[in-house]
């Protein structure tokens, strides 16, 4: 029974990440065409959103435990440090990304 329970509680939190990680990106989908990233450039919002939808795409085969989407969401986690880097709009606190990428990689076996 305890075993039960245990798993039943770190399956939720894997599940509650998936959902706060989804929230955050519909949060920065919006953002980004609010004008605030307007001083990066023209195609910046546009590269940042295409991305962001690429990690819903991952995170949706996460969802099912499917292993290679979790390498799929690093390198896209990376791409977005990749493009922030590139166009001056790096702050460290993106770093925080990489928390659930490892997470799913222990995870998920």
């Amino acid at each position: 029974m305890n075993q039960q329970t245990s798993s039943s509680i770190s399956e939720n939190i894997f599940k509650g990440i998936i959902g706060i990680l989804i929230a955050i990106g519909l949060f920065d989908v919006i953002y980004s065409f609010a004008g605030s990233y307007a001083n990066y450039g023209l195609l910046y919002p546009s590269a940042h959103v295409l991305l962001t939808i690429f990690l819903f795409l991952a995170l949706s085969f996460i969802w099912v435990k499917e292993r290679w989407a979790v390498w799929l969401f690093l390198a896209i986690v990376l791409a977005h440090l990749g493009l922030d880097f590139f166009v001056g709009a790096f702050s460290f606190l993106k770093l925080v990304l990489l928390l659930p990428a490892f997470y799913f990689l222990a995870k998920i076996k």
